[in-house]
């Protein structure tokens, strides 16, 4: 999975109550918090303390919301950048420089509920969710020491949201897979690459594999097919207006990652151009958010 997308649900507590959201500047009030923590963390980075590191870069708020970029980098260790056609040497990285990639971030306030919706984007398994949400968290509770800020993720298996829907087509993962098992079909031309193999399943007509909610029992045991062994595994269930490719089983930190890869145009960098993961994003939220109460 290449461009990901997890999206959490924000709510504030007060006296264990969540609390409809407000736009009177109080601490109900989530998108102008947003706003100015995203404002805050452009001008002072996020730093946790283990070589990770965030810069807010916020674009022209959006409706009901808020968006921009993250650039997240990891620091720490020295690194020579080189062509890797001739092997010259570009740029000699230092330990106190960091190595950063955009992330898209988008925040949407629901009118008249009692939550939020915060989408964040992860490249190539790349994601800085845990340094944003406690940053958030932590920022509200300094601001409103009675209340509490939640994020919890919408996960895409969540037998509440998606448990009655039907699995359509499963694809199973098996990474860095040793290349001696498809040589017949196709010899890599470096003899130690490694591959990563995906098994993929798919109902005919209208048949599907059974509900989301059983998915889970049924594979978790049968991750070995003919000898070989998965480590991870997406279906794909019809969430609002298309279906999406979501992680069920594996890491913990893929399972529930809405995978957009093939839905975003990317640039010259290979990084989602922002207006099309912006679109892509916006709908997902929205579709979220009609199965959200």
């Amino acid at each position: 999975m290449q461009i990901g997308l997890r999206i959490y649900k924000v709510q504030v507590y007060h006296n264990h109550n969540s609390e409809v959201l407000t736009s009177d500047s109080g601490p109900a009030d989530l998108l102008n918090f947003v706003k100015v923590c995203c404002s805050a963390f452009s001008t002072n980075q996020l730093d946790d303390g283990t070589s990770k590191v965030v810069r807010f870069e916020p674009k022209p708020d959006c409706t009901n919301g808020a968006h921009g970029l993250l650039k997240y980098g990891k620091y720490g260790y020295g690194s020579q950048v080189e062509d890797r056609t001739s092997g010259i040497i570009q740029h000699t990285r230092t330990v106190d420089q960091a190595d950063t990639i955009p992330l898209y971030y988008r925040f949407w306030f629901a009118p008249g509920k009692s939550y939020g919706l915060l989408a964040l984007q992860s490249f190539g398994g790349n994601s800085c969710v845990d340094i944003v949400n406690r940053a958030l968290v932590e920022a509200h509770k300094q601001m409103y020491e009675d209340w509490q800020l939640t994020m919890a993720k919408v996960m895409p298996n969540d037998v509440k949201l998606y448990g009655d829907k039907d699995v359509r087509s499963i694809q199973m993962v098996a990474r860095n897979t040793d290349q001696n098992l498809i040589e017949k079909a196709l010899r890599p031309t470096d003899s130690e690459t490694k591959i990563d193999l995906e098994f993929s399943l798919r109902a005919k007509g209208k048949g599907s594999f059974g509900k989301l909610k059983d998915i889970n029992k049924k594979i978790a045991d049968h991750l070995e097919i003919g000898g070989m062994g998965f480590s991870g595994a997406y279906a794909s269930v019809k969430v609002g207006s298309s279906f999406k490719k979501i992680g069920i089983i594996g890491v913990s930190s893929t399972a529930g990652v809405i995978d957009l890869t093939d839905d975003v145009v990317l640039d010259a960098n290979k990084h989602p151009t922002f207006d099309s993961i912006s679109n892509v994003t916006h709908v997902q939220i929205i579709d979220f958010a009609r199965l959200l109460k």
